[in-house]
């Protein structure tokens, strides 16, 4: 059931008419498999709608490979090259360490000893490491030497050992920074080295050890290429050093504040001058936190390089708990979480590449992977016309940040309470059981790392099996993000439109000059992850006339950026994001944990960046639930005659959406709301609404309330519904939105004939035109207010 013998992925999300695509594969026990390029239209199999369809792309790729097996080395660390400086005959080693998981069942993923600060691999070499007991103990070779008692999880330590080659005395102190009452002195622990340290050309790690050089293919992938590290540590390590003699405890207090400078007369306090001649390493987490190089203040130099994209940005063993932005006192900082199932980058190898053809439509494609056991997998990606050679007036943006957030998710199968949440038994995906079987694929935004703490990276350099035509998400029992989104793409193909796609990291890049050139953008279904250069494009293209159909809910939710880091590999490499202090989330970041490493900016929700979801598209978030669908009504406000012209052909009578492939109809999952205090312009209309339909099932935000009471579920609570939108913005633009996740499922319904179609096109057709949207009657030309709904010409009006 769980295994998939063939995935990969592509070097690019979205590539330009007339570039190069490479794909990398991983074809676990097959000799060979055929590739070969497809138009993606409907990746559903569900047999009430139109079925799974894809579509040849003529004279494209259509190849037989030789199949290879491709593993990932996950889990994160740090290294530096092996060099005379680390081939030490004396040491001292020293830092601070806040463990999450100093022990682990024998049947856990990774058990067994982690790497602190190292250069060993083989009983040969020195290093500071928590054994699988969780003791810290110092290896010389073979020998080792053990802490009295164990490390505390999620509390703090300084560790230190010394070890005198000519005298044999080898040195452990262990010291807890947290004293409970009942606490028994924790004393240094001291025994005999006879032999020499062994040296061998394994770099020097952090949070990791040295497994292997070898010159296997599948070690490749490590980095170093053909180094295997394993051991890979779970917690945060703080200002690591290396010293080439055996210190006293008093020199040890002294290194720990730092290198020498070099400067002739000592204006900072720490080391002397002769003190610091024995540093060969004194690495200072708290510089460089946007960057992933671990810079070492010592003489040599030795900048370590960051793997898999360890957390930075980490409250350090000194942390005040006064100051929450690191970038204000980054000397708190110093710490670096690190974990033994991050990942960046699978680092496989290029197996084939396509040339997309200079006429190539922008549209969904994917390389159809196959072999003759029936083994399969897709691998999404998008052509995206280069700026200013736009091939339509109607362009789609595919939510590629949230499909990152979901990447690989595994709370199907590691949330206790997924049952509960969805209200129903989870059924699996294949996908899921190779995932909860597949740690080193990485997780989404949505998981914790296997030590509980949150995944707040994202890479999309790796398989991301969730990404996948005919995959259904258990959530909604039903296509989810990029399947889901593959419902709007069934009915543009079938309702003959055309159209161009671009992605989230474009639009990011790019900003406006991505967009400005056409007549109207399409959300897909579930735009919840943003950047802010987005949204500034989004409101400076609704700004000038653009017009937005926005196709789900719950958008503009989450603060996300791409890693400056990864830039040199291409755009959107890796995402970031932060779950702070409100917002329907999985976990939360810890206190002072709240700001982007990469970028700097204050992670959360959108909203207390005081960019309320409202005011993008006149609607936000308001509810979610995973039982079932609902349908829509239409209001008074559908009447007016700067909207009407939406419902043409439709009954004011008519249920709207009772049908649907998501839920069985076309308002549910995750519902917004217009609310005017919270963004939506006052001149909004709500031209059809599913208030009083929804299940105990479905749960107001917990943004939009103060404490938990009765009545907050769809049977009570009226603002637990979606309601669909429709305002006006300068320059003859406008924005119409849907306002649930499940309305694109029930456009495919009768082969496109029904009203939930017939409404989208009417939208579609009048925002599609050239010029401006025709001017609204002068007597609406008026000033609003917020809090009353109502004209502001006299007093303040309340409703009754």
């Amino acid at each position: 059931m769980s295994a998939m013998r063939l995935t990969g992925y592509a070097d690019k999300f979205g590539v330009h008419p007339g570039d190069t695509i490479k794909f990398l594969i991983n074809c676990d026990g097959p000799s060979e498999y055929k590739a070969e390029i497809v138009q993606m239209i409907n990746g559903d199999t569900n047999p009430r709608g139109p079925g799974f369809i894809e579509k040849p792309v003529p004279g494209s790729l259509d190849e037989t490979f030789s199949g290879r097996k491709q593993i990932i080395h996950s889990g994160s660390y740090g290294f530096v090259e092996d060099c005379k400086a680390l081939r030490v005959d004396s040491f001292t080693l020293q830092c601070w360490i806040w463990p999450t998981t100093p022990t682990t069942h024998p049947k856990y993923w990774k058990h067994g000893s982690q790497g602190l600060v190292t250069k060993w691999m083989d009983g040969k070499g020195y290093g500071l490491f928590i054994n699988p007991d969780g003791h810290v103990e110092v290896r010389v070779n073979g020998a080792t030497l053990t802490s009295a008692v164990k490390v505390r999880d999620h509390a703090w330590h300084f560790i230190a050992a010394t070890f005198d080659a000519e005298t044999g005395d080898l040195t452990l102190y262990h010291e807890p920074q947290i004293q409970y009452a009942l606490d028994p002195v924790v004393e240094p622990v001291t025994t005999k080295v006879s032999e020499k340290i062994s040296h061998t050309p394994v770099p020097a790690a952090i949070a990791a050890y040295g497994s292997e050089i070898t010159d296997d293919p599948l070690a490749q992938s490590s980095l170093p290429a053909g180094v295997v590290f394993t051991g890979k540590y779970n917690g945060k390590i703080d200002t690591p050093r290396i010293c080439k003699v055996a210190l006293s405890r008093l020199e040890i207090e002294t290194m720990k504040l730092g290198a020498q400078p070099g400067l002739t007369e000592r204006r900072n306090s720490g080391p002397t001058g002769a003190l610091s001649e024995v540093i060969v390493a004194a690495w200072e987490f708290s510089e460089g936190i946007d960057t992933i190089i671990a810079k070492d203040c010592g003489p040599y130099r030795l900048d370590a390089r960051l793997v898999n994209i360890p957390t930075r940005g980490m409250t350090g063993h000194n942390w005040s708990g006064t100051v929450f932005d690191w970038k204000q006192a980054p000397k708190e900082y110093g710490a670096i979480s690190f974990h033994d199932d991050d990942v960046d980058d699978a680092r496989w190898e290029v197996d084939f590449e396509w040339t997309v053809p200079e006429d190539c439509k922008s549209r969904f494609y994917a390389a159809k992977l196959t072999t003759a056991d029936g083994d399969e997998d897709y691998i999404p990606f998008w052509v995206v016309p280069r700026i200013g050679e736009e091939q339509s007036k109607i362009a789609v943006m595919v939510p590629t940040i949230s499909y990152m957030a979901y990447a690989n998710e595994h709370v199907a199968c590691n949330a206790g309470a997924a049952e509960l949440f969805v209200y129903r038994v989870p059924i699996m995906q294949h996908q899921n059981m190779f995932l909860a079987e597949h740690r080193e694929y990485g997780g989404s935004i949505y998981d914790t790392h296997t030590d509980g703490t949150g995944i707040c990276f994202s890479s999309r350099l790796r398989p991301i099996l969730s990404i996948r035509p005919k995959y259904d998400h258990f959530l909604a029992q039903a296509p989810w993000q990029y399947p889901a989104d593959l419902h709007l793409i069934y009915w543009l193909e079938t309702m003959g439109y055309d159209y161009d796609v671009f992605t989230d990291e474009d639009l990011t890049y790019d900003g406006l000059a991505r967009i400005e050139n056409y007549n109207v953008i399409i959300t897909g279904s579930h735009p919840e992850h943003n950047s802010g250069t987005q949204l500034d494009a989004l409101h400076n293209y609704t700004q000038r006339g653009g017009r937005l159909m926005y196709m789900g809910a719950d958008a503009w939710y989450w603060v996300h950026s791409f890693h400056p880091a990864y830039d040199d590999k291409g755009r959107g490499v890796v995402t970031e994001m932060r779950r702070c202090e409100s917002g329907i989330r999985t976990w939360r970041a810890d206190p002072g944990e709240y700001y982007h490493a990469g970028t700097g900016e204050l992670g959360g929700m959108w909203r207390y960046r005081g960019r309320y979801l409202h005011s993008v598209a006149g609607v936000g978030m308001s509810s979610e639930g995973f039982d079932v669908s609902r349908y829509f009504s239409r209001t008074p406000d559908s009447n007016d005659p700067r909207v009407s012209w939406a419902f043409e052909g439709i009954e004011y009578d008519e249920n709207l959406g009772n049908f649907g492939l998501v839920g069985g109809g076309a308002a549910g999952l995750e519902l917004d709301i217009v609310d005017t205090t919270l963004g939506s312009p006052p001149h909004t209309l709500t031209v059809a609404t599913s208030a009083g339909r929804h299940t105990e099932a479905y749960l107001l935000v917990m943004e939009d309330f103060g404490f938990n009471q009765q009545g907050l579920d769809g049977t009570t609570h009226p603002r637990v519904r979606g309601d669909i939108a429709y305002h006006e913005t300068p320059n003859g633009g406008a924005c119409f939105s849907f306002s649930s996740i499940a309305y694109c499922g029930s456009l495919p319904w009768n082969n496109c004939d029904n009203n939930i179609s017939r409404l989208t096109k009417n939208v579609l057709d009048r925002f599609a035109m050239d010029g401006p949207l025709p001017a609204v009657p002068e007597s609406e030309i008026k000033y609003r207010g917020r809090a009353d709904y109502a004209d502001v010409e006299g007093p303040v009006r309340l409703p009754a």
